[in-house]
């Protein structure tokens, strides 16, 4: 359906992926596109809203508008996006908010906020993230699709790659857990290890780095929750597996929100 007059669309322009947010009669929707789709997304402004004005916010800001010239633009801070997108999507009676807890977007890179139900405050940030895993899957393992990425990973055994901490104290007991990681790729020159093995190594190594910071931030502001959003999780089974599993083997308690990737392009829209 074309929508009549000038329809305001929210756009997040991450390193990654577009994606669209906007409002048809009184209905939210969320559409997604990489960059090498961009003709697709540009037919389907032209059918949906011709005379479109965009909200924009995401580190391709100018890339995207200086393809779409002519067309009316406002700028939104990318965090204020993120933090106000996920509020609209959270429950506004939802205990955490309450109580205080952290959220971490993890997009192409990771951005770590906390949030109660008064306060958004940016804690910190990593440049591990989706666009990690993108990089290195294809210099370590010649792929470059992430569906496929994913795929192959949740085939593959980590503990063919990585150096646990039962390898380096047996045949002693440990005296902590035995399949935590003492060293990434550690076990990688034995050359003892498949495609898949190296890629479950990778997505390993990057939700350990991601746990870990969200953790200590969690320790920081004394709270135990921590909320996980974003694309890269969105499109995995085994991120979020490994992210659950070390976020509760330190303690803390594991959460994730529907649509919460498109946090950025609904706090674009929803901005003044």
């Amino acid at each position: 359906m074309v929508m009549a007059g000038q329809q305001k669309i929210g756009l997040d322009a991450g390193g990654t992926l577009l994606k669209a947010a906007y409002f048809e009669n009184g209905r939210l929707h969320l559409k997604k596109y990489s960059y090498e789709n961009f003709d697709t997304f540009l037919q389907w402004l032209q059918f949906t809203a011709p005379r479109a004005r965009y909200s924009l916010t995401g580190g391709r800001t100018a890339w995207i508008q200086e393809r779409l010239k002519g067309a009316s633009f406002r700028g939104v801070d990318e965090f204020r996006a993120v933090t106000e997108g996920f509020r609209y999507l959270l429950d506004p009676a939802h205990p955490l908010l309450a109580s205080g807890f952290i959220l971490a977007n993890v997009g192409t890179g990771t951005s770590i906020h906390y949030m109660t139900r008064e306060e958004s405050v940016r804690m910190a940030g990593s440049g591990v993230g989706g666009g990690t895993l993108m990089g290195l899957a294809s210099i370590l393992a010649g792929e470059k699709d992430f569906n496929e990425i994913c795929r192959l990973a949740e085939a593959g055994d980590r503990s063919r790659v990585d150096l646990q901490v039962k390898d380096i104290y047996e045949p002693s007991e440990p005296p902590i857990p035995g399949h935590f990681t003492a060293s990434n790729f550690g076990k990688a020159m034995q050359g003892d290890m498949k495609k898949e093995d190296i890629l479950a190594a990778l997505a390993g190594m990057i939700t350990e780095t991601v746990a870990l910071l969200s953790t200590h931030n969690a320790g920081v502001k004394g709270v135990k929750d921590i909320m996980y959003i974003g694309n890269t999780l969105n499109g995995s089974r085994l991120f979020k597996e490994f992210l659950k599993q070390t976020t509760e083997t330190f303690g803390f308690s594991y959460h994730e929100l529907e649509n919460g990737e498109f946090s950025g392009a609904i706090g674009a829209l929803l901005a003044d």
